[in-house]
């Protein structure tokens, strides 16, 4: 183990990288033992050939965080289901502090999930789910709320074609849910 100078009995947090997708089971098994973990979850709209589904997807995949004392816990961390090893750089054991995390944890509350939004306006590119068109793309042209459809206009036969469409098969493209942080 090379000396990271963690003498004090204070927690602090730190990045782990957890098994290809195991970082739920890291962080459950984590918090099993009294460790703090911070797992982020971004909870969006998806485009399926079944249709529109909600599904979770982590903010930073494959990576959580973990405040615990380092002095007598860093082997249980280490070897944790689901864990695969800290964070280092250069030899150092990746440490970060509550300034830059505290931010982060806030938005996301203690739930670890936040939804973005999905609300769909005119202009906004959007991507059709189902069995015939899906992931075929197109621009919103104007909103039908009485009849919950949206007006888009799509590439068919050669060119540019008003159609309309229900709601619940279309998902709005967001952009990097980081590009606006």
């Amino acid at each position: 183990m090379p000396d990271d100078g963690f003498t004090e009995n204070d927690p602090r947090w730190f990045c782990l990288r957890s098994q290809p997708g195991r970082q739920n089971v890291a962080a459950a098994h984590l918090r099993s033992f009294g460790v703090e973990v911070f797992n982020p979850q971004l909870r969006v709209r998806k485009a399926t050939p079944r249709g529109v589904l909600w599904k979770s997807a982590p903010l930073f995949p494959n990576y959580l965080f973990a405040q615990f004392d380092f002095a007598t816990l860093h082997r249980r961390v280490r070897y944790a289901f689901g864990v695969s090893d800290y964070v280092r750089f250069g030899g150092r054991h990746a440490e970060v502090s509550p300034a830059e995390l505290d931010p982060i944890r806030n938005n996301w509350g203690a739930a670890e999930i936040l939804s973005v939004d999905t609300a769909i306006r005119p202009g906004d590119r959007v991507r059709l789910s189902g069995a015939l068109f899906h992931g075929v793309e197109a621009e919103v042209l104007c909103l039908l709320p009485a009849r919950q459809r949206v007006k888009i206009l799509l590439d068919l036969l050669g060119g540019p074609q008003p159609v309309e469409v229900a709601q619940t098969d279309i998902v709005r493209i967001l952009p990097h849910p980081l590009a606006a942080m």
